[in-house]
C-alpha cells in the first residue's frame, strides 16, 4: 500500500470504534469531557498505517497512526460540541520511544507549544494488538479554547 492509500485509509476510518471492553468511549461530566484511550484500530480489527513490504516485511507508520488517534478524538468531541481546541491534557502511551520523533512530529501538526493541552507521553510494554504503537486520552472542557 503506498504512502496516499495510508492517508486515505486513515482519514477513512477515523471515527472512534465501540471500545472492546465494558466503558464509554467519551464520558461526560457537566462540561468537561474525558474521552477513553483512542489508538489506530480499525473496524476490521486490524490497525492503520500498517503495511508489509514485497519481501514480507513489516512497516508500522506511527505518524500516520497518531494522526488517526488524533482524529478519533477530534470525532469523539465533536459529538458533544467540542474540539481539539477545548483539550486540556492529553495522557499518550506509546510502545516503544524510539518512534517519539515521528510521533511528536504528527502531534504537532494538531497542537503547538503555547495554546495546545498539557501532555504526558510514557513508554508502555504494549496495547491491545500487537501492531498498535500509539494510544491517547484525552480530558477536554467546552469553553477552555483561549
Amino acid at each position: 500500500m503506498d504512502t496516499e492509500q495510508e492517508q486515505e485509509q486513515g482519514q477513512a476510518q477515523a471515527e472512534p470504534l465501540a471500545p472492546l471492553g465494558a466503558y464509554p468511549s467519551l464520558r461526560r461530566h457537566g462540561d468537561w469531557l474525558f474521552v477513553s484511550g483512542m489508538s489506530a484500530r480499525q473496524a476490521d480489527g486490524g490497525c492503520a498505517g500498517v503495511t508489509h513490504s514485497d519481501g514480507g516485511e513489516l512497516h508500522i507508520d506511527v505518524a500516520l497512526q497518531t494522526r488517526v488517534v488524533i482524529e478519533k478524538i477530534r470525532a469523539a468531541l465533536q459529538s458533544q460540541g467540542a474540539g481539539l481546541q477545548d483539550c486540556v491534557s492529553l495522557s499518550c502511551y506509546l510502545t516503544d520511544m524510539r518512534d517519539f520523533a515521528a510521533y511528536n512530529a504528527a502531534y504537532a501538526e494538531f497542537f503547538d507549544a503555547h495554546s495546545g493541552p498539557a501532555r504526558t507521553t510514557v513508554a508502555v510494554h504494549q496495547l491491545p494488538h500487537p501492531h498498535m504503537r500509539v494510544e491517547i486520552t484525552a480530558t477536554a472542557c467546552l469553553g477552555a479554547a483561549l
